[in-house]
């Protein structure tokens, strides 16, 4: 029998872990190498995403030991495979197919490492995926950072401009019918969400659980009295995605003249990887908010915010940004979206507002008490050594180890 062997399929390299997905895969991945599994990892490429130095790669390296990054070809003949491909796969799964020669090569070095499963962390590299598991005749484990189709739909529906809507709508041709088939055939899917985990139950599919993005080194926050903080307000996340610029374009133009109005000088940071034009734009007409752009440290943004805040009008499955903010001593003021599709043990850890007055107000009654809720402690053990005892038990289990 196979031992504590994994190979596991990614969308996108998980490194830098500056936001949501790959703080996700990047944290647990370490928590599970520096318990004594064997990983390799298998991830993809666009030649338009933020180009990947080889320190990124060497980081990865002790974690996996074993990292393959797959290029996704933006060529003619390629756009017109992945094309050829949609009457069976939604856009990003087609996109990453592996060509034949990588597909064998890819098997071969399954079956040599013998893996005791095939964890896909994120749908897109399914077919790949599954492939390697048929070869190896070990099972699919899948997580599940969001239900895919509702989000791809929730981004169009965010996205201010033509181009930006009609790609993400695209994106969604066949998204649900493969998403569901996909999570039915695995052996398990442990999903980012509890109310993610309803909805696929409420479809039939049994074989599913919450598991909640883990930290696996709490060294790496540092705990500030308020008084020492930098910041009034903080708030890290990705400033380019449609939700995510939404929801600031809420903050700066709703909630920050009320908090000019209530606290005269009032200092904010957003943080973030990527930003796009129309983030800077929006930052450029607030000059009371200081932008980080591609922060090298997303510690050194929340362990210096007196009120960290979440301010997301859209989405599904947990937002990590909600999660990370949970490990530092510092009150949080968020959205319903925000603080939604978290267990029982999380009550109370937010306020939560999606007015732009109340959300204002609770800022401001959080800086005359910037210190966390009753729990905090317990809730950082959640996403901690608990959840990484509770999820390498999981898998082990599933794959029958």
């Amino acid at each position: 029998m196979s031992g504590k062997r994994l190979i596991v399929l990614t969308s996108d390299l998980p490194y830098p872990p500056t936001y949501g997905h790959k703080v996700d895969q990047y944290q647990r991945w370490r928590g599970f190498a520096a318990r004594g599994w064997r990983l390799r990892l298998v991830c993809w490429r666009s030649p338009l995403d933020p180009p990947a130095s080889a320190a990124d790669v060497d980081a990865l390296r002790d974690v996996f030991e074993a990292v393959d990054v797959l290029p996704i070809a933006h060529s003619a003949a390629a756009f017109a495979r992945r094309l050829a491909r949609l009457w069976r796969y939604p856009s990003h799964v087609a996109a990453r197919v592996p060509d034949a020669t990588t597909h064998a090569r890819l098997i071969a070095e399954a079956r040599a490492f013998d893996p005791a499963a095939i964890v896909l962390d994120g749908i897109y590299g399914g077919v790949a995926g599954e492939a390697l598991a048929r070869a190896c005749g070990v099972p699919v484990i899948v997580r599940g950072h969001n239900i895919e189709h509702r989000y791809f739909a929730q981004q169009a529906g965010a996205a201010r401009d033509l181009r930006s809507r009609g790609a993400w709508t695209i994106a969604r041709l066949g998204l649900e019918r493969y998403e569901a088939g996909l999570i039915g055939r695995a052996a398990w899917t442990f999903d980012i969400s509890a109310d993610d985990v309803a909805y696929w139950q409420r479809r039939g599919i049994a074989r599913v659980s919450w598991a909640p993005t883990v930290f696996s080194d709490d060294r790496a926050v540092t705990i500030l009295p308020p008084a020492d903080k930098r910041w009034d307000v903080a708030y890290i996340g990705n400033l380019r995605l449609p939700n995510n610029l939404r929801g600031i374009a809420w903050f700066v133009g709703a909630v920050m003249p009320r908090l000019r109005a209530l606290r005269p000088g009032i200092c904010c940071v957003f943080a973030g990887a990527d930003p796009s034009p129309a983030a800077r734009a929006l930052f450029a007409g607030a000059p009371d908010i200081t932008l980080i752009a591609n922060a090298p440290s997303a510690d050194a943004i929340l362990a210096n915010g007196r009120v960290l805040v979440n301010p997301i009008l859209s989405g599904s499955g947990v937002n990590v940004k909600s999660i990370d903010m949970l490990r530092y001593d510092a009150p949080i003021v968020t959205t319903a979206i925000g603080a939604r599709g978290f267990g029982p043990e999380v009550a109370g850890q937010f306020r939560v507002h999606d007015d732009p007055a109340r959300f204002a107000e609770a800022v401001i009654a959080a800086l005359a008490d910037p210190y966390p809720p009753a729990g905090r402690s317990a809730v950082r053990r959640l996403f901690g050594e608990d959840g990484i005892a509770e999820q390498t038990a999981l898998i082990a289990r599933v794959a029958g180890i």
